[in-house]
């Protein structure tokens, strides 16, 4: 089932609700709630879709709603667009759908195919929207018919449409919730979970990028203002931007959505000091962490914000795209036309285009980026804990060493749960079993050294050469950093 976009994110609103009841006098006292955003719903036909606008608003006074991603509600509003379609494919209204509807739905999100015959949703991805279908049908059970048995856990004396069963969630040490399911029987053979990306996937997107410096164009529209200067300023910002893109998906490991948000005033300060201050999403409260990064992406960025960004920031003002520079957004990835932050599709087809440009044709995507950085994380620290505990091994190491470990990359990949990064210790032993001999350290000087000599010897040509042409100097210059890339790959 193609999940269409069946709503609009309408930004900032107010509008009255009932506070309370004055029994004494008969008042209604009413106030102004004031929401960051609302979800206009529609059904396939463009009508109204009055009970999920109506759900979305009630989850928006317990659940995040954000103008970046949509937040928690977000979720909701686009995992529910598979139940709208459905029930307007079948004809059938929310509360008269039987548990054969839903297995019918499981069936139908379960067996989608992608372009390359893989399965567009796994399991996990499946049993999420299913969850997310129950809340709601749950919800308008409780509040518009509480006298139809429409969904619940069927006993002597009542019967569903919807039959769910029990189960018990355990937390460790004796403790355990209990919650409701919808029970059903997915495909065994699932979509495999996202592989951190690889070496050779991260070193073609940068030749790609490379590659498109001269290629890229601006659209007509700003052609009609900006100079030729100008028009190659513009040209320059864009790919700084897709430069910056892949720097902080591969050197701090952030989530997609976190790249949008990055500030740019508090971090002109961080970045003298190789640091860059990153938001941490999925939680309520704001929060942001402070990660170091190595000093030559520190000074590109630094060179992104204080050159090509302020430029743009000139141009857009110069040419009444902007008033004034306070209606800039405080954040560094900035909409190239009205200097606003760019929405989260915004960056995503970015990085997609980029992917299709380098021709990759398996899956790859942002999220492979923070896969990547999490294994290679958990591998240094593995190494790390080894190299100050020579009796520790792959076979003895106990819980309390991975919890130390894992509380130490959580601070980088803001993950508030150190728990949740488990995932990524049997991918970092993978790979140290794989390519140990890469991290001896012997072997990573040798190479240093060879590269030390390497740029010594062009260093003595050039000096010693006053009439060299300019293609015997471009032959020499990529033999040279053909070399160089060869003694820095560490697996060979």
């Amino acid at each position: 089932m193609k999940n269409k976009q069946l709503y609009t994110f309408i930004s900032h609103i107010e509008y009255p609700a009932v506070d309370r009841f004055d029994p004494l006098t008969g008042e209604v006292i009413s106030i102004i709630k004031k929401y960051e955003g609302y979800y206009s719903y529609r059904w396939p036909d463009g009508s109204t879709c009055i009970p999920i606008e109506m759900f979305l608003v009630y989850l928006s006074d317990t659940k995040t709603i954000k103008i970046s991603d949509g937040g928690t509600v977000g979720v909701y509003a686009r995992n529910l667009t598979h139940l709208v379609r459905y029930c307007y494919t079948k004809g059938v209204q929310f509360w008269d759908l039987q548990t054969s509807h839903i297995d019918e739905l499981i069936s139908n999100l379960s067996s989608e195919l992608n372009e390359y015959n893989e399965r567009v949703r796994n399991n996990n991805t499946v049993l999420t929207i299913i969850s997310n279908v129950i809340t709601f049908l749950k919800w308008i059970q409780t509040e518009y018919f509480p006298t139809q048995n429409i969904i619940g856990v069927d006993s002597a004396c009542k019967r569903h449409q919807i039959k769910l069963a029990t189960g018990i969630k355990n937390y460790g040490k004796g403790t355990g919730r209990a919650y409701e399911y919808f029970p059903s029987k997915l495909p065994t053979s699932i979509t495999q979970a996202k592989k951190p990306t690889s070496n050779q996937i991260i070193k073609l997107l940068w030749d790609t990028l490379n590659k498109s410096k001269f290629s890229l164009n601006i659209n007509k529209r700003l052609m009609k203002y900006f100079s030729i200067a100008e028009q190659k300023d513009h040209i320059a910002y864009m790919y700084h931007r897709r430069r910056f893109q892949l720097s902080m998906l591969e050197a701090t490991g952030l989530r997609p959505q976190e790249l949008i948000s990055i500030p740019a005033k508090s971090n002109l300060i961080h970045l003298t000091n190789g640091k860059i201050e990153i938001p941490t999403l999925k939680r309520r409260e704001r929060h942001s962490r402070i990660i170091p990064i190595d000093k030559a992406t520190a000074i590109k960025v630094e060179l992104f914000a204080e050159i090509h960004r302020k430029k743009l920031i000139k141009r857009l003002i110069k040419h009444g795209f902007v008033s004034h520079e306070s209606e800039v957004d405080d954040v560094l990835f900035l909409n190239p036309e009205t200097g606003k932050k760019v929405k989260p599709d915004a960056a995503y087809q970015e990085f997609k285009r980029l992917s299709d440009k380098a021709g990759i044709s398996q899956k790859n995507c942002q999220s492979m980026f923070r896969h990547r950085f999490c294994t290679n994380m958990v591998k240094l620290h593995l190494l790390s804990f080894m190299n100050k505990n020579p009796i520790k091994s792959k076979f003895n190491f106990s819980d309390s060493d991975y919890r130390t470990i894992l509380t130490k990359v959580a601070t980088f990949t803001g993950h508030k749960d150190p728990e949740s990064l488990r995932y990524y210790i049997d991918l970092a032993w993978e790979e140290l079993d794989v390519f140990s001999y890469a991290y001896d350290v012997s072997n990573l000087q040798d190479k240093l050294k060879s590269i030390s000599r390497l740029v010594s010897d062009i260093q003595g040509d050039l000096h010693g050469s006053n009439s060299l042409s300019k293609l015997q100097m471009k032959v020499m210059l990529d033999s040279v950093l053909n070399e160089i890339e060869n003694i820095a790959d560490l697996s060979k």
